[in-house]
């Protein structure tokens, strides 16, 4: 941690030749026929608002970033699950050759729940360090480590340390085709030790991507992704009588494994008007977490799900009516089939908004 505070100061005290300084701000309105994502379906409004800042510092040798983001989600029915979320940040660029570049940031985050939920406050810090080469103009490789320190005040059972390694391939062909290939492995560990259940987990994650214009200001893309759980751990707590399972209230990545893969479609209809549509079919396996009827008694050893989803999403630019003003408008359906009756369920959002920068 002094290391990296060294390199950002080392960072400030250059030669800075322009600072800029950066608002933007976000309204959503959500409309989630199944915020739980449960067979047991709670319908409500989610309004979404956020302020982010950020001042940027740049030199012959660098762009430092420092910023602030701020949002909130405010539900009407539901107010109880309601949250606040904060991140401050540092973010530097720096320019080794022209082939290279080094990226270094630091951040910490908190958020802030509601009545019972308060259970899952949570401050984050994360650190990342990154290297991009590149060999050529269409071929880019970036190699990185990831660091998230997660405190839970009022559940130090959860909390926890996760380290994450990267290497990622990007290239482009003359065919208007695009390829992206990445893996990384993660490692997660528990501050908390109870020897029983173990204390730690790790996961390898392959992901592959080939992207295609197929006319003009028209693409296609294509993707398979591949979790892979090296070793295991879950852990649980008693409320109210009732056991529940870490998995279920955090929905963490390291909580199953399986694969997922998609389809999207990108339509650029002039500068200012733009379409995606996306298709994504995922199986997951939750095999820590057993199955539970509905008077507690277990029924399968682990819960395997297997879900379709379904988006699209409209994006329009208002920069003529008012300046640095975007307006999008999304509708995405998922279908969960699930050998947990509780899991078994259907889900539609649609939302829309604003974005505004200045």
């Amino acid at each position: 941690m002094k290391t990296i505070i060294i390199i950002f100061a080392l960072f400030i005290s250059s030669t800075v030749l322009h600072a800029q300084f950066e608002v933007s701000s976000e309204f959503y309105r959500y409309s989630d026929d199944n915020i739980y994502n449960s067979a047991f379906k709670v319908s409500d409004n989610i309004y979404n608002t956020a302020l982010n800042g950020a001042y940027n510092f740049s030199s012959n040798k660098n762009t430092l970033q420092v910023y602030n983001q701020n949002s909130m989600n405010y539900y009407q029915e539901n107010i109880g699950t309601s949250s606040f979320f904060r991140k401050y940040g540092l973010a530097d660029n720096l320019r080794l050759s022209d082939e290279s570049q080094l990226n270094l940031g630091i951040n910490y985050s908190i958020k802030n729940n509601r009545e019972v939920f308060t259970l899952l406050d949570f401050t984050q810090i994360s650190t990342y360090g990154n290297m991009r080469y590149s060999f050529s103009e269409t071929d880019v490789l970036t190699g990185g480590y990831i660091y998230n320190y997660n405190n839970f005040n009022n559940f130090s059972l959860f909390s926890n340390s996760v380290h994450k390694t990267f290497l990622r391939f990007n290239s482009s062909f003359e065919t208007e085709t695009s390829l992206m290939l990445s893996c990384d492995l993660s490692a997660k560990l528990y501050s908390a030790e109870l020897g029983n259940p173990a204390s730690q987990a790790y996961q390898l994650n392959l992901y592959a991507q080939v992207g295609q214009s197929i006319a003009e200001n028209t693409g296609l893309s294509l993707y398979f992704q591949l979790k892979s759980n090296l070793s295991q751990v879950t852990r649980s707590f008693v409320y109210d009588n009732t056991l529940f399972y870490q998995d279920e209230l955090f929905n963490d990545v390291f909580s199953n494994e399986g694969y997922e893969t998609g389809i999207s479609f990108t339509k650029l209809f002039s500068s200012t008007l733009g379409l995606k549509a996306e298709l994504v079919y995922t199986k997951r396996d939750y095999s820590m977490l057993p199955v539970l009827d509905f008077d507690g008694n277990i029924i399968a050893a682990s819960r395997i799900d297997n879900q379709f989803g379904f988006g699209v999403e409209i994006q329009k630019d208002l920069s003529s009516y008012f300046q640095s003003l975007s307006a999008h408008i999304n509708w995405n359906y998922l279908h969960n089939n699930s050998n947990d009756t509780f899991y078994k369920y259907d889900n539609q959002l649609f939302s829309a908004g604003l974005d505004y920068a200045f």
